[in-house]
């Protein structure tokens, strides 16, 4: 089909259909191949000034009628169907009119066969020949019937290398739609492949700021010293977790731990060789949670360590397996070797306080029992004061 019309040719904008786009040289070229045979025809039997009137109005003004009507048109793809139709007409009208010489009646019937079965498919050949049959039949009411097939040599020439001609024409046509049909997928294979990796590259980004979210987040929520948890993140965990607890019937308990004499470690040792310790402790902490347990750096030298599911009485052992670990744990610091105690306090529900603040002051106040009484001991909020361990 056709493409590439110019624009004094054709009004894209006005027509917006490929059927009407394409048809336009194709009926032009046909009708004027067409009408040069049938001039070839009739010239020897010098037909009258009507006849020559009709010629001219019909092979050589007739296409560019329709092209007008089809530009005119709001559905311009229906209008060219229609004048699809109104081809097949004229044609069998003026085959029949002429005797059906049988050239270019052929000539005739192919490229109007060829147009439809392009334009509408296989309904196309049922629809041109009932078309070429009524023109036909509509030209012998008004014009005797005759059957006249023969034609001369030059008429037989002209008709044979017009319908070659024709033929060729449609297939440069239809060759220029594939060639830029191929053009136009390559183009949008092109922008296809563009736009893919520039998804692509949009996902990978995206994963990109996710993974930095996820680490900004864990580093806002971590202790930048301990690698433990801060107290920013306990501010909104604490209350998911007992919250659960509650609704699952467990208890909760909590461990308030702090490194005995630590000021004085820093005092003597340096600064470094406290946070030396704070590293060790925290880690020696960590290495000891279960996985759902909480380990915190509550601020300064105090830990928090949060026990879901886990009843007082284990809670007390569990808080005499630390601080039996941390009184043997020796921290290297250079030639150093400094030695560290802890002490603790246990609070937890039902038994002490049903809420994560009311929890944690009774732990506080374990501990500074805890501490009060000698240090290196762990003291459950509520118990009386014990002796020391030796």
């Amino acid at each position: 089909m056709e493409s590439g019309v110019s624009a004094g040719t054709l009004d894209l904008a006005k027509t917006h259909h490929w059927v009407a786009v394409n048809s336009y040289r194709v009926r032009v070229a046909a009708f004027a191949l067409v009408g040069i045979s049938i001039a070839l025809h009739v010239f020897p039997a010098s037909h009258g000034a009507l006849f020559w009137t009709a010629f001219v109005l019909q092979f050589a003004v007739y296409p560019h009628l329709m092209q007008w009507r089809t530009r005119r048109s709001g559905k311009p793809e229906k209008a060219e169907l229609d004048n699809l139709i109104v081809d097949a007409v004229v044609s069998g009208a003026w085959a029949a009119g002429l005797g059906f010489p049988l050239w270019i009646t052929a000539a005739l019937f192919l490229a109007t066969l060829l147009n439809h079965t392009i334009m509408r498919g296989l309904p196309g050949i049922l629809i041109c020949p009932v078309a070429l049959l009524s023109g036909a039949l509509a030209s012998t009411t008004v014009v005797a019937f005759q059957l006249s097939t023969d034609t001369n040599g030059l008429v037989t020439l002209s008709s044979i290398v017009g319908l070659a001609i024709y033929l060729s024409l449609m297939g440069v046509e239809f060759f220029t739609y594939i060639r830029r049909l191929h053009e136009v997928q390559g183009a949008v294979a092109s922008q296809k492949q563009i736009l893919e990796d520039a998804n692509s590259a949009l996902h990978e980004q995206i994963s990109q700021i996710h993974d930095l979210q996820d680490k900004l987040r864990e580093q806002a929520n971590r202790d930048s010293l301990t690698g433990l948890f801060n107290r920013r993140y306990l501010e909104g965990t604490l209350e998911r977790e007992m919250a659960r607890c509650k609704r699952e019937g467990t208890p909760m308990t909590m461990l308030l731990l702090d490194i005995d004499h630590f000021k004085l470690i820093n005092d003597t040792y340096g600064h470094q060789a406290g946070d030396e310790v704070l590293r060790v402790f925290a880690q020696a902490l960590h290495d000891s949670a279960r996985a759902e347990d909480i380990v915190c750096r509550y601020g300064g030298e105090e830990f928090l360590l949060v026990l879901p599911k886990m009843p007082l009485d284990i809670a007390r052992e569990r808080g005499e397996f630390l601080r039996k670990l941390f009184a043997e744990t020796i921290v290297p610091f250079g030639e150093l070797r400094i030695r560290i105690t802890a002490s603790i306090g246990i609070a937890g529900t039902p038994d002490h306080s049903d809420s994560t603040d009311g929890l944690i002051r009774c732990a506080d106040q374990a501990l500074y029992l805890a501490k009060r009484n000698g240090r290196n001991r762990v003291v459950t909020f509520g118990d009386a004061i014990q002796e020391l361990p030796g």
